[in-house]
């Protein structure tokens, strides 16, 4: 084994190692409700979890997939415990005296140990949520070195402080949906098994609704960009509508579809006031600050959530005009995914702090043919990591940058937004970037 093959596997295994003992040292109070949604799914079915009209903690707000993947989690979090439980008992009657302690304070703790006395949660059900966005980070990095073949982009990625942030400290799924997400527009790019990109997009859509708004240019670049045969791309949409309609019937007994349309829009959308931003580092941030402002407020005479949609289809038409320009250089695809979600990000309202994270990923895959841009992506992942950090205020040892912060919000917000929309221009700088200058540099 090479020194360089030797590296990259300690990185791995770091990144492995490090992102599971992160998992007990943070709880955020959306963990509770997801585990209470899991929970429940796991003990009464999903017939009527949207009917319950009782919650501890918070009403569902996300699709059917994510809360069968939490509800997997309990069922998960059992098996392993059960395994972990028997070979302590057989370890002890084979092994004298006290000689697997640790095992037996580990199952312990995995299965009856709790964050406090208010929390019912074990802490063992808790770990098990964070295991899956843990194992998406390994496979976003394994997707980008695919993409890119570059192998010290797929370490970018795993050392970069919001990755581990969101999956290992936060228990979000961000990653989960995104990896989802990034493979089935990898098979578009690569024109391979074309019929099950829309599948997959889909699913990462419904575990993280916030893709949705990369579907209007994946959709252009399916049926406009991609050489299947027709019947290929429609095999591939109807492929989809089964696997949504297989994933959210057991939630309903409407059709999927209308239950869609009628419930699960009020239910994942419509589940707060709209306002300009939620802790989100953009350009609205810039304009408002931290102070929560109606999207229907004016700005220059016209709503801010106009405003928002006016440049939702300007980074359209970059994107889509980027392709049509030269169609051959299926490179464009990426620039085009990557100027919509962090474009997006920036000048659209609603954006709460996460919401930047496929813009992060597609960033990384365009420095593949620019590596000059990789100072540029370093230092936005850092702002990235502190508009994470804003607000929640973890890990509680970097209690002097919190107090930098809440004291000056006001201005390092606004500043930290400005480089965002800085280090945005830079990278929409497209130069040299094409498909054949990836394949020079490789």
């Amino acid at each position: 084994m090479t020194k360089r093959k030797l590296l990259i596997c300690v990185v791995v295994i770091f990144a492995i190692f490090g992102r599971l003992w992160l998992t007990d040292k943070a709880w955020h109070v959306d963990m509770w409700s997801n585990a209470g949604w899991g929970e429940w799914i796991y003990d009464y079915g999903p017939a009527k979890f949207y009917d319950n009209s009782y919650w501890t903690y918070a009403w569902p707000t996300q699709p059917p997939v994510i809360n069968s993947i939490y509800a997997f989690n309990k069922r998960l979090h059992i098996e392993l415990l059960g395994r972990l439980a028997w070979t302590d008992f057989q370890l002890n009657k084979i092994l004298p005296g006290d000689k697997t302690p640790w095992l037996t304070d580990f199952v312990y703790w995995f299965g009856y140990g709790r964050v406090n006395l208010e929390i019912p949660f074990q802490i063992g059900f808790l770990v098990t949520m964070k295991l899956i966005p843990v194992a998406a980070d390994l496979a976003i990095a394994w997707l980008v070195w695919l993409i890119t073949k570059k192998t010290y982009l797929a370490v970018v990625f795993l050392l970069s402080p919001f990755s581990w942030y969101v999956s290992a400290l936060w228990g979000q799924y961000d990653g989960v949906g995104f990896a989802l997400v990034l493979g089935g527009v990898y098979l578009l790019y690569k024109h391979k098994l074309i019929m099950l990109s829309p599948g997959l997009i889909l699913l990462g859509i419904l575990i993280k609704p916030t893709a949705l708004i990369l579907a209007p240019f994946v959709g252009y670049y399916y049926l406009r960009q991609t050489p299947a045969k027709l019947v290929v791309k429609v095999l591939g949409v109807v492929l989809a509508g089964v696997l949504f309609w297989t994933t959210t019937a057991p939630y309903t007994h409407k059709n999927p579809f209308e239950f869609a349309w009628y419930d699960l829009k009020r239910i994942v959308f419509e589940k707060a006031e709209p306002r300009v931003t939620t802790n989100a580092f953009n350009l609205w941030r810039i304009v408002t600050g931290n102070k929560p402002t109606n999207h229907w407020n004016k700005f220059l005479g016209i709503p801010a959530v106009v405003w928002g949609l006016l440049a939702y289809g300007a980074i359209h038409v970059l994107a889509i005009w980027r392709i049509e320009t030269n169609r051959k250089d299926r490179w464009r695809m990426w620039e085009g995914l990557f100027v919509i979600s962090a474009g997006s990000f920036m000048f659209m309202t609603g954006m709460l702090d996460r919401y930047l994270y496929a813009g992060m990923l597609f960033g990384l895959i365009l420095v593949a043919t620019q590596f000059r841009l990789l100072k540029w992506w370093l230092v936005w992942s850092v702002i990235f990591w502190l508009n994470l950090y804003n607000q929640w205020w973890i890990p509680a040892s970097f209690e002097p940058l919190k107090q930098f912060m809440l004291v000056y919000d006001s201005i390092v917000t606004r500043i930290l937004s400005g480089f965002s929309v800085i280090i945005l221009v830079k990278l929409l700088n497209f130069k040299n970037g094409s498909i054949k200058t990836l394949k020079k540099n490789n």
